[in-house]
């Protein structure tokens, strides 16, 4: 995907009509060339929050600080791990999302000398049960994540736990796999008493609210391709049926949602806020992970293939599985990423 034409921004700074920092415009700009612009209106939605985020980054960039993005995401690899995904642990799709983000935070350090960090802020807490994923698997994933931008030198980047934000005591205050899946239900509903909200009215939101709409689309759309192997259609479970428990299943999310917004917020006020969803803009800055030709930019639902033009490209794993052109490629034994062979190879 392409980036957003800086002719384009420097209308939406017009529109403003506010006086901010020079350097603060160009950080804005180059976080810009990271956002997601798959859609039509993307220039639009990007201008609805320009005010706020240009006044998130004069606050950084007047006081001489570090610009501190934060950016809910990475929880899980999907639960469909016969068609969609690998494995469990992150691959190269999560490699290429993680070196996108810390690539964005360099440029921003060439422009301005603090620099700028990323804090991924992992949600797979908040919803692995709803999605059968085992907190065993959540805790792998993330720690092979922690590993993966440590060895690959993604110094902008780092990580926070569900943990961090409810600030539960843990009886021997160590976190490690064990004390991580004894304490998990616990983390949950620490999370939903302190910053769940019982009277709200989940349906009503959808309906008013556009960005948790936009949210709610997003969940159904991954969540019937996610699931369609661990709840398979027949034996008592007609597709109408299905497509009605995953839509009860998306509003489960965005109830827990609505509480880990709110945790995150009062655990990094000032942080620019990043999404990985679809939004109007207002309040945050939706991102492209996967800079790849099709329309997948979150690695943990897809894997990835290097053409042999040099380009990458994102899909399904089993549509890739399927391409007599594409090979498995394995790193440290394990599956990685596909790789198109050669006009020479194939023949």
């Amino acid at each position: 995907m392409g980036s957003v034409p800086d002719t384009d921004f420097a209308s939406i700074l017009s529109a403003d009509g506010q006086a901010h920092s020079p350097i603060s415009v160009a950080i804005l700009a180059t976080i810009f060339d990271y956002a997601s612009n798959k859609f039509d209106d993307s220039i639009h939605r990007l201008a609805a929050g320009t005010p706020k985020f240009l006044s998130i980054v004069d606050g950084f960039v007047l006081s001489e600080q570090r610009v501190e993005m934060c950016l809910p995401a990475f929880p899980f690899k999907s639960a469909n791990k016969v068609y969609k995904v690998f494995s469990v642990l992150p691959d190269k799709a999560e490699e290429l999302a993680l070196e996108r983000l810390n690539t964005m935070c360099v440029r921003i350090g060439k422009i301005y000398a603090p620099g700028a960090k990323v804090l991924i802020i992992s949600d797979g807490l908040v919803y692995n049960d709803l999605l059968c994923i085992p907190d065993r698997d959540t805790w792998a994933y993330g720690e092979a994540l922690r590993d993966m931008a440590l060895h690959k030198g993604f110094v902008h980047i780092a990580f926070s736990r569900l943990q961090d934000l409810v600030k539960f005591p843990l009886p021997r205050g160590e976190l490690n796999e064990i004390t991580y899946v004894a304490n998990a239900t616990n983390f949950r509903r620490y999370l939903l008493n302190k910053y769940g909200d019982d009277d709200i009215d989940i349906d009503h939101e959808i309906a008013t609210n556009t960005d948790t709409r936009l949210t709610y689309c997003g969940y159904k759309r991954f969540l019937e391709s996610d699931l369609k192997h661990i709840f398979p259609r027949g034996k008592g479970r007609t597709s109408n049926g299905y497509k009605r428990d995953v839509k009860f299943l998306a509003k489960e999310m965005l109830i827990r949602g609505h509480a880990f917004a709110g945790a995150a917020k009062a655990a990094f006020p000032k942080h620019l806020r990043l999404s990985i969803h679809q939004s109007t803009g207002e309040h945050k800055i939706s991102m492209s992970l996967l800079n790849t030709k099709t329309g997948f930019t979150t690695p943990w639902h897809c894997s990835v293939a290097l053409m042999a033009d040099g380009e990458w490209v994102s899909a399904p794993m089993g549509d890739f599985k399927e391409n007599p052109r594409m090979e498995v490629v394995e790193v440290d034994g394990r599956p990685s990423h596909f790789r198109e062979k050669e006009e020479r190879e194939q023949t």
